[in-house]
Parts: structure tokens; C-alpha cells; sequence
């Protein structure tokens, strides 16, 4: 199996590395979509998956988040202020495995609805929509396309679920 925490470094790692190299004009850039919407600017994203990971520590600590909910309305952060939220958010990830299986099972007074596990969870997967769609945006920004899933950087390793190597 894969430790929680390991996919969570993953996820923030290979969601990092889809922001080398932007700038901050092109971080605020809401691109048509064929609906008559707009895309979500990098920047937008980038301040919200910071206030999941925010959420999630506060649902495991109880240490309330830092990092405000990105505008409804889609308008973008700056750049300067959404990289500082994610590596607010991001930067030290040890509270996962500093967190209780109780802790993970307990339902978060601000969630109501799924446990602090799931709402980790949702963290992770979250951050690889997001991933994703900023992949796409960096492209139609004229970036080349960015190879994901990486090498992982030796940070993602199988974990027998019953103690036996194989």
C-alpha cells in the first residue's frame, strides 16, 4: 500500500511543479472555454487547493486554517500572494503522519459531513484535478505540456499492508 502522507507529498509536489516557469500575468489569465465561460486562472487555483490543505490540518490539528477561501467569483488572487498560501499550506506536511487513526475517523465541527480521513482524501484528489487543469492552461498559454505523473522523486515508495517485503 502507499502511505497517506506520501501521496499527499506527491500530489503538492507534482502540483508545484505544473507552476515553474509561469508568470504572473499568465497566472491571472482566465482563458474562453467553447461554453462562453472562462477558465480558472492559475493563480484562482492555486489559492484554492492552499485553503484545502489548510482545511485538512485544521480538521486533524484542530489549529484553524490560514488561508482564506479563493473569490467566488473567480477573480484571481496575485500570484505572489497564492504561492505564499500554498507554501503556508503545503510546506510542512508532518501533521499527517503526527495524526491519530481517532483523529482521521473524527467528523471536523466544520465539515458535518465526512470524516477528517475522507476530507484528506479529497485533498489529494483535489490537487490532482487541479493539476491537471492547470497542465491544460499552461498549454493553451503556449507552455509545453508537462509529463505527469514524474519520477516521484523517490518520495513514493510501496509499503507491504502486512509488514512482508516482497
Amino acid at each position: 500500500m502507499f502511505r497517506t502522507s506520501d501521496l499527499a507529498r506527491v500530489a503538492v509536489s507534482e502540483f508545484r511543479r505544473g507552476l515553474e516557469g509561469l508568470t504572473a500575468e499568465e497566472a491571472a489569465t482566465r482563458l474562453p472555454k467553447a461554453d462562453g465561460t472562462t477558465m480558472n486562472a492559475i493563480a484562482w487555483s492555486v489559492q484554492h487547493i492552499a485553503q484545502h490543505w489548510s482545511n485538512a490540518r485544521w480538521a486533524a490539528t484542530g489549529a484553524p486554517g490560514s488561508v482564506p477561501p479563493a473569490p467566488s467569483d473567480g477573480t484571481p488572487p496575485s500570484w505572489q500572494d497564492a504561492l505564499a498560501y500554498l507554501d503556508s499550506a503545503t510546506s510542512d506536511l508532518s501533521w499527517i503522519d503526527e495524526t491519530s487513526d481517532e483523529q482521521f475517523a473524527a467528523i471536523p465541527s466544520f465539515s458535518q459531513r465526512e470524516s477528517t480521513g475522507t476530507f484528506l482524501g479529497r485533498a489529494i484528489f483535489h490537487t490532482w484535478f487541479h493539476t491537471g487543469e492547470i497542465n491544460a492552461v499552461r498549454q493553451m498559454l503556449g507552455h509545453p505540456e508537462i509529463m505527469f505523473v514524474g519520477a516521484a522523486g523517490g518520495e513514493l515508495a510501496w509499503v507491504p499492508s502486512r509488514g512482508v517485503e516482497r
